[in-house]
């Protein structure tokens, strides 16, 4: 079995080619984009609360500012449980489109009733992973590529997860084995993508220089429009950090700089990323559903997209003919 892990810039053509072929699933039944906004929409709001925590406490609300972030931590949490449960459904949509059915919301989360252990699992483990990322700094050079590893690899097995549960509704042994034995399975046209990093450290590598760039531009309206700006974020005049300032600048030592231009970039930052992220998550599970309806009920696809689906899947990019939305 063949692993290939792509550089950055492959990885960015793999998400515009997954980008542009999930476009044609979503296409055949309008429901499947309901999720996608859902996470979205969590995602924004757990940025939103800890973001407007901040800012009420730099303003003097510091009641409101604690509640906010208290709030913010609760959502931080609950996220977890919602995301994974949407993408369950996500998933379960996406296979039901592609055997020909007409799904919603509503008959989904009837045929997804009976996960709450699995989606106990899939979120605790996707706790685990968030600490141990924020753990790959620290410790030895063995320890972080480590933690590294298996950051990605749980990423790899969730999204193979996601669609064994809410297609086949396997318990978690029962998983583990069925995916043991498509392992060994996989068309052979197929075998190169089995254990790809799909789309990983794309939203790293989009969203870094924007935070430089918003950064700097509020930086400098803060310089320049500072002393019109609230209070509670003022950093003071320029003179008192730095007494002397050259001539050809373009503000002087009684500059009044303020922090909320930089403050509402970062946070601005914060929301792409947050949305951008939900959108590449989406995008692997659409793909990781069909890659496993492909393998384990390629009898119960239509036909239609049966053939259509292999580049696709392979990532073919000078397949360029697409999936049909007929």
């Amino acid at each position: 079995m063949k692993f290939e892990r792509p550089g950055i810039g492959a990885r960015v053509g793999q998400l515009g080619y997954l980008l542009k072929h999930t476009f044609t699933i979503v296409a055949r039944d309008d429901d499947i984009i309901v999720p996608v906004l859902k996470m979205s929409a969590m995602a924004v709001l757990v940025v939103c609360l800890f973001f407007g925590g901040i800012a009420a406490i730099v303003l003097g609300k510091g009641g409101l500012g604690t509640w906010l972030i208290l709030f913010g931590i609760f959502a931080f949490i609950f996220k977890f449980f919602y995301y994974n449960m949407t993408e369950l459904a996500l998933s379960r949509l996406v296979y039901e489109t592609a055997i020909g059915n007409d799904p919603d919301g509503k008959s989904v989360k009837k045929q997804l009733k009976g996960m709450r252990g699995r989606l106990w699992l899939l979120s605790l483990a996707d706790m685990l992973s968030v600490w141990i990322a924020s753990q790959r700094g620290k410790g030895g050079f063995f320890i972080r590529i480590i933690m590294g590893g298996l950051v990605e690899i749980w990423d790899l097995v969730n999204h193979f997860l996601l669609p064994v549960f809410a297609i086949d509704k396997l318990s978690t042994s029962e998983a583990t084995q069925k995916l043991t034995a498509l392992k060994d399975n996989v068309p052979e046209t197929l075998v190169g993508v089995f254990g790809i990093d799909i789309a990983g450290g794309v939203v790293r590598a989009i969203i870094g220089p924007a935070y430089v760039l918003g950064g700097l531009i509020g930086i400098a309206i803060g310089l320049f429009f500072g002393g019109a700006m609230p209070e509670g974020f003022s950093g003071g005049k320029i003179g008192d950090v730095f007494p002397t300032v050259p001539a050809w600048l373009p503000f002087g030592p009684e500059t009044v700089f303020s922090w909320m231009p930089f403050f509402i970039a970062i946070f601005l930052c914060f929301v792409g990323n947050a949305v951008l992220a939900r959108l590449v998550t989406a995008v692997k599970v659409v793909y990781f559903t069909l890659f496993y309806a492909r393998i384990a009920h390629a009898e119960a696809l239509m036909p239609d997209i049966r053939e259509e689906m292999e580049s696709y899947l392979k990532m073919d990019g000078e397949a360029d003919s697409g999936m049909s939305t007929a």
